[in-house]
This record gives C-alpha cells, sequence and structure tokens, in this order.
C-alpha cells in the first residue's frame, strides 16, 4: 500500500492523502474535506477552510486538472484558476455549476471482476478526442498497476474501446454534445458506486499521453501497420476527411469561407469547399499513382461519400456506428501513411497507420503533434510524421508521400538495422 500511495499516477480517494489543496480565498492548508464531486468531466473535491471559513471545490489533480487545477467558491460561485486554464474549460464548468442539471442519468455497470482495491479513471468530455485521449492512459494502469482493479466511467458511444482486462466499466448514457453539463444524478451514482470498494484511487487522465507503448489493438481490436513491413505489403494510403474542418486551396479560399458563416449562407455554399476540398485530394492521389502505379487509396471520415469514382474506396458516412468505426481502423490498420487536416479525426489513423502527412492551419501550431498517436520514440518519427502548411498544394502533399515510399529502405536500414 505504501507504494500505491507514493505512486505520482494515482490520486488516493481518502483526502488524508492530498498534498495539493489550499484556501483559494487565504491560502491556508488547514481544510476540511467532506467528499469528492463527479458531476461529469470534473472531479472536485469538496472543501472549508478552517482559518477564513471559505467553502470551496477544487479540481483533482486528474484530467485537465493537472495542468488547470480551478475552484469555485459555493457561495460567491467565484473561479478561482490561477493555472490561467482557458475558457473552454471553466466555461462549461461554471455554466454547468451555476445551472445543475437534476435529470436522470442512465449508468450501466459492468462488472467483469469483482476488486476491493481499485483505480477509477474518469474519460468523460464534450469533445471527441479528449475522451480517447484519456481512455488511452488504461494501458497504463491495466500493464502497471495489475494489483489494482482498474474501473472505467465511460461514455457510451466509447464503449467499443473498452480494452481488456478491466475490473468494471460504468456506460454513461450521455452524448458527448451533453457531457459539458452537471449532472448531479451521475454525481450521486458515482459516489454511491465508489462507496462500495475498500479502497479507491482516482487515475491521472494525462490530456497527452506517451502513445508509444500503447497497444491500440487492445482497444480497437485491429492490429497496427507493421512498419517493417513497410515495402512489403500492399501499398495503401488512406486520407481522412471532414466537412466541418477543410484543407483549403489558398488564403483567400479559407477567407471566403469564414465569410458565408456570418453572412448566414454556411449551409448553402459550403458543399462549394468540401467539394475543392475532394478535387485536392484527388490531385494528391493521382500525383502519387503516377509514380507508384500499384497504390491504393481510402477516403474516411464524417462527410457525404462520393466524388472519386473507381480512384479510391470511399468510406465517408454522416451516421456513426461501430461497424463503421472498425472499418475505418482496418483501413488505417492497411495503410503504410494516412493523409489528413490536423484534428481529433487524426488520432486513430495515426494510432494505426504506419506514419502520417498532416496539413497544419496556422492556428493550431500551439497543438502541434497532439493530434498524433506517436508510435515510435526513435527517430524514424521523424521520416514517417510529416507536417505540411495549411495552403500546400496536391503536389507538394504528393512530394512528400512520394518520398516516403521511396527513401524509406534506406532510411529504416540506416537508422534500424546499422545501428547498436
Amino acid at each position: 500500500m505504501n507504494d500505491t500511495m507514493h505512486d505520482p499516477h494515482l490520486v488516493p480517494l481518502d483526502p488524508s492523502g492530498w498534498t495539493h489543496v489550499r484556501c483559494p480565498a487565504c491560502g491556508s492548508s488547514d481544510v476540511d474535506t467532506s467528499g469528492v464531486v463527479t458531476p461529469g468531466i470534473h472531479m472536485m473535491g469538496d472543501h472549508s477552510c478552517r482559518s477564513c471559513g471559505y467553502e470551496f471545490l477544487l479540481d483533482l489533480p486528474v484530467g485537465f486538472g493537472v495542468q488547470h487545477p480551478m475552484a469555485i467558491g459555493r457561495s460567491d460561485g467565484r473561479l478561482h484558476n490561477p493555472g490561467d486554464g482557458g475558457a473552454w474549460i471553466h466555461g462549461p464548468l461554471l455554466e454547468g455549476f451555476r445551472a445543475p442539471d437534476d435529470r436522470p442519468v442512465r449508468i450501466e455497470r459492468i462488472v467483469h471482476r469483482e476488486c476491493r482495491e481499485v483505480v477509477f479513471l474518469n474519460t468523460l468530455d464534450f469533445l471527441y478526442g479528449h475522451v480517447l485521449l484519456k481512455l488511452f492512459n488504461a494501458h497504463h494502469y491495466l500493464e502497471e498497476r495489475p494489483d489494482l482493479g482498474l474501473v472505467l466511467l465511460v461514455p457510451r458511444m466509447f464503449a467499443w474501446m473498452v480494452p481488456e482486462g478491466v475490473a468494471e466499466v460504468w456506460l454513461v448514457d450521455l452524448k458527448l454534445s451533453q457531457l459539458h453539463g452537471w449532472y448531479t444524478d451521475l454525481d450521486r451514482q458515482v459516489r454511491e458506486g465508489l462507496a462500495g470498494f475498500g479502497t479507491v484511487f482516482f487515475g491521472k487522465g494525462y490530456a497527452h499521453p506517451d502513445h508509444v507503448p500503447i497497444d491500440i489493438a487492445r482497444f480497437t481490436g485491429q492490429q497496427p501497420f507493421p512498419m517493417e513491413r513497410f515495402l512489403e505489403e500492399p501499398p495503401h494510403v488512406t486520407f481522412i476527411a471532414r466537412e466541418d474542418r477543410l484543407w483549403f486551396r489558398s488564403p483567400l479560399s479559407k477567407f471566403l469561407f469564414r465569410a458565408t458563416h456570418p453572412l448566414g449562407l454556411r449551409k448553402l455554399l459550403a458543399r462549394l469547399w468540401v467539394s475543392d476540398q475532394d478535387r485536392l485530394m484527388r490531385g494528391t492521389m493521382k500525383a502519387i499513382r503516377r509514380e507508384f502505379p500499384g497504390v491504393s487509396f481510402t477516403v474516411a471520415g464524417l462527410g457525404r461519400p462520393g466524388g472519386f469514382g473507381g480512384l479510391a474506396e470511399d468510406l465517408r458516412t454522416l451516421q456513426m456506428d461501430e461497424a463503421t468505426e472498425r472499418r475505418w481502423c482496418a483501413a488505417y490498420g492497411r495503410s503504410q501513411f494516412v493523409i489528413g487536416l490536423h484534428g481529433s479525426n487524426m488520432l486513430l489513423p495515426t494510432a494505426h497507420a504506419g506514419g502520417c502527412i498532416e496539413v497544419l492551419p496556422y492556428d493550431r501550431y500551439e497543438n502541434f503533434v497532439q493530434d498524433v498517436a506517436v508510435r515510435y520514440a526513435d527517430v524514424m518519427q521523424l521520416f514517417l510524421y510529416r507536417f505540411v502548411d495549411e495552403f500546400a498544394t496536391p503536389r507538394q502533399v504528393a512530394r512528400h508521400a512520394l518520398s516516403m515510399f521511396r527513401d524509406f529502405r534506406t532510411y529504416y536500414r540506416n537508422n534500424r538495422t546499422n545501428v547498436f
């Protein structure tokens, strides 16, 4: 137990093991704790200061609370944000706190094996990529803490990705778009559920876990592309496309697209830019195929299928389900690399494919590589993960793709074969 109490990747439910609590009003560490509230994304200690009497909720160091812990005054509703967390964190938090939702929330509890000592990992979030990244934390606890049963709190749409080996899964019947709320019934059920265990720790739920050791097949059932067979497997490239975030031909094209929103013309005219994105992808495919005629292509992502004819297998759809997710993962797993625009839509593709070429918008430089599940810890990552300008032409993107096929043998020999 001593080793467990000193594990930096665990937070005990028992507040006697907490070292992060100080009163946000006066700074005192002489604080009483009455429990933990879990109304959704956030897990917060419920505290009162013995020195000044201030009552407050304070983020546990889990999820985004690791880097951006926030506190809310119980009586004054004041936000304390010493870590300068962004509005995308504190906005939904405050909104939910000020207008709690008392509706019943269905949680299906699936018990695979009974455990008394557990680590509870909250993966809830209103953004797809955030849930996925938190869920990937499960790998660490399954591998490094087999002495603790892993209990996952997961949105139901991610049930298909729950890895083998967990002790329990708590499936929450809320859509991602609803998970910014403050649900009193969710909090009640989590409290009651945790009370049934002997010892409880909370998993950190790091926002950006190391992807290298993660066995993605444990989550999706799909083996990733075997990098050592890069040139032996049939050449295949998957393009990741979505309609709400686009690859633009030029700064003018992007400006005009953005101008449609305030003018109320987005729905009417958006198809023009989606069609142009299709043309950019087709141009890239044709440029690759001119030099490597045997390359096959797949297009995957949220969008209307059509427009590629016999050039590519088009798996795009507007109706997501488990079967679609698995078809997409199968395409990623047979791809030497994937090509797509920056976003959470690149996480599963890069977790399975051999590498990627990402179109990176200027306003996403701060989020560089956050959406890429880098599979290699050595210099192979410099060769297999490439980033191009947001207005890159099909020829420029194809140039990288051709290099990856043409130069892989030499790069692999120099950096994987002929080394100590």
